[in-house]
């Protein structure tokens, strides 16, 4: 079923994951990380924010973590970003 999504969003030339309801994840430097499409936050401390997504849970990790920005479409987390990692 992916496949024919994929290929739906390669010919009506649309973002991946809008079709796929994949997370879109920016990173600007070590500063900073953007997430578009999530589902929701489960753990937010100054050391490490876990976010659900539709491939898992994403984990960042780092120092002075904040979450400067939720809305239902993004998630902005700013401090010093040390890792992201995905859980499956």
């Amino acid at each position: 079923m992916s496949d024919m999504k994929k290929r739906l969003a390669e010919f009506l030339e649309m973002p991946q994951e809008i079709i796929l309801n994949l997370p879109l994840v920016s990173i600007l430097g070590s500063e900073e990380v953007s997430v578009e499409n999530f589902k929701g936050v489960i753990e937010y401390t100054e050391e490490r924010v876990r976010i659900g997504t539709s491939c898992g849970v994403l984990k960042i990790s780092g120092k002075k973590l904040t979450l400067r920005q939720i809305t239902s479409e993004k998630i902005l987390v700013t401090g010093v970003v040390a890792g992201l990692e995905y859980l499956l």
